[in-house]
């Protein structure tokens, strides 16, 4: 398993006219989401900060709390989540390549239980430094 990439984001939280509480990322501000008590829309926006940031190359600045501007009837609450494990859990669409290779390689790699497709998606990813 992958070494866990953590990113924490400091988000606000606001209870809306439905009863609900929005959650909304300062650095991120298309990671939005809510939910029926404040821990739900916390979890909630776990997710939707992961699934904003999984496959950025860069990561937003985080802005200090000290920093953000906040409305009485908010809360100022820190988000972590581990972008390994939303990359993971991503389903990303395939598509089937036809691949040429040494005999000989290919033999050693069948009595290793070498994977083929995940051998060169590491690679492409490692190449193009994904």
């Amino acid at each position: 398993m992958k070494k866990p990439n953590l990113v924490t984001y400091p988000a606000l939280i606001t209870p809306d006219e439905n009863g609900t509480f929005d959650i909304e990322f300062v650095d991120v501000p298309e990671a939005l989401s809510f939910g029926s008590s404040v821990t739900e829309a916390v979890q909630h926006g776990q997710e939707a900060l992961g699934l904003a940031l999984y496959n950025k190359r860069t990561l937003p600045k985080i802005t200090p709390i000290e920093k953000i501007q906040q409305d009485k009837h908010q809360l100022i609450v820190l988000v972590m989540v581990d972008l390994n494990v939303i990359k993971s859990q991503v389903k990303r669409p395939t598509v089937r390549k036809n691949v040429t290779v040494p005999a000989d390689l290919a033999q050693r790699a069948k009595e290793q239980g070498i994977n083929f497709s995940a051998t060169l998606t590491e690679a492409l990813e490692a190449k193009l430094e994904l």
